[in-house]
């Protein structure tokens, strides 16, 4: 994996010359998705913001050696191509990655907008040493082939203690991941018949060295490779053992969650259970008469059934709430049956408010805050229509609209057979003076 950074001026330059006949555009980012003048738009408007950079295009090509061709998916190159980015501190900014196909190397480019989305630019200060450090470490972590170094020697050529060198390299890297601390590190490495040696402080006996041993040659860990000093084998196994503390945590706390939610499962379960053995308890039981009381005045069986069938009537010397005046109005309950309204003037009457010309009474539940299945005038007033209006707010000027019931989950939209209950209307007096 070989990545440059390169500063530019254009977009427009830069863009064409990576989206050719061969690109395939894999990922994008805070830009249209469409054509390439799409594309060299969505970066010039954001770039305008900050016309005084002279350089704020930056494309990184990376290429990939040959030997990791069969990895080099579309996915994994994405996977790459972020990781990298984020290393060097490339974020909050409008991106696409392209894959050409045009040579023998899989290579991909990035092209990032250096002015990022708050505006600021993006340094690149340091970007050639960083950009040397962030490549090893991708391919170290991804395990991907090194342009040069102890992955392309030729181990079939080498004689001892060459050879030997080369081997407990492979074998150390190909288990390193695994192990999350010395002694798992040396059984593994005593199976295959290579002997590991410490060495240790004499004043304090701490371990600062380490020594492999295979076939009668010796060899340092720092002798094979840098990365297999002591220190360094290590911090591999205190980040490994990090590792799997933190998979096992993860795994303990799916675990907890599975659990918590087949237990709240069982207890949604026995709850609908009980409601519905409560609800065939009620239907068993006949409900007592009981007539509607509305601000003092008790409604004769006529009335009671006018409301609750959804028409309204006229009631007299009802009382108000402060208990002071008397005043005669016309009432009609909600769509839930539960609150009763009233109005100076037949509810029924039809006025135009907002869009519809529909019922007083409808405009009164709108008003209220209340979802109603309304009664509007239809195709110039020959026939009606049913929306469901409201107000999210008391406040808004404009009400909201649905066709089917906003109050219903979609699942429970289907037309189900019910049977009317009368409950206990409250004495709630509204609308008054509509």
């Amino acid at each position: 994996m070989i990545a440059k950074n390169i500063k530019g001026k254009s977009f427009k330059g830069c863009v064409r010359y990576v989206m050719n006949d061969t690109a395939k555009l894999l990922e994008v980012e805070g830009v249209l998705a469409g054509t390439t003048e799409e594309i060299i738009r969505g970066f010039a408007m954001q770039r305008s913001g900050r016309k005084e950079i002279k350089q704020p295009v930056g494309h990184i090509p990376i290429s990939f050696a040959p030997e990791d061709r069969e990895r080099m998916t579309d996915a994994f190159m994405v996977l790459l191509a972020k990781e990298y980015m984020e290393e060097m501190g490339i974020k909050n900014t409008q991106y696409i990655i392209v894959r050409h196909h045009n040579s023998d190397n899989d290579h991909l480019h990035i092209v990032y907008n250096r002015i990022d989305n708050n505006l600021k630019l993006i340094s690149v200060n340091y970007d050639y040493k960083r950009n040397i450090k962030v490549c090893k470490k991708l391919k170290d972590k991804h395990g991907l082939t090194y342009g040069k170094g102890k992955e392309r020697v030729k181990r079939e050529k080498l004689r001892t203690p060459d050879s030997v060198k080369y081997l407990l390299y492979d074998i150390i890297k190909a288990i390193l991941p695994y192990c999350t601390d010395e002694k798992d590190f040396q059984d593994f490495l005593q199976s295959k018949g290579i002997n590991v040696e410490f060495k240790q402080r004499r004043t304090t006996g701490e371990i600062e060295g380490i020594s492999f041993i295979y076939d009668n040659v010796s060899f340092k860990g720092s002798q094979i490779d840098r990365k297999f000093s002591y220190g360094n084998l290590k911090k591999e196994f205190e980040k490994n053992l990090a590792e799997a503390q933190h998979q096992e945590r993860l795994k303990q706390e799916k675990a907890e969650i599975e659990a918590r939610l087949k237990a709240q499962q069982a207890e949604r379960e026995r709850e609908k259970q009980e409601l519905l053995r409560k609800q065939e308890e009620a239907e068993k039981t006949p409900l007592p008469k009981q007539n509607i009381v509305v601000l003092g005045v008790e409604l004769t069986d006529e009335q009671q059934n006018t409301l609750t069938s959804g028409a309204h009537t006229f009631l007299e010397n009802l009382m108000s709430e402060d208990g002071k005046t008397k005043f005669s109005a016309y009432a009609f309950l909600n769509d839930e049956k539960n609150t009763v309204y009233f109005t100076s003037e037949n509810p029924d009457k039809f006025i135009k408010y907002g869009k519809y010309e529909m019922r007083l009474r409808d405009k009164a539940l709108i008003e209220d805050g209340q979802i109603t299945k309304a009664t509007v005038k239809w195709w110039g007033g020959g026939s009606y229509a049913h929306p469901y209006l409201w107000k999210a707010d008391k406040a808004d000027t404009e009400y909201q609209e649905s066709w089917g019931d906003p109050r219903l989950l979609k699942e429970e939209q289907k037309p189900k057979e019910t049977k009317l209950k009368v409950p206990k209307v409250q004495e709630k007096k509204r609308g008054r003076g509509i």
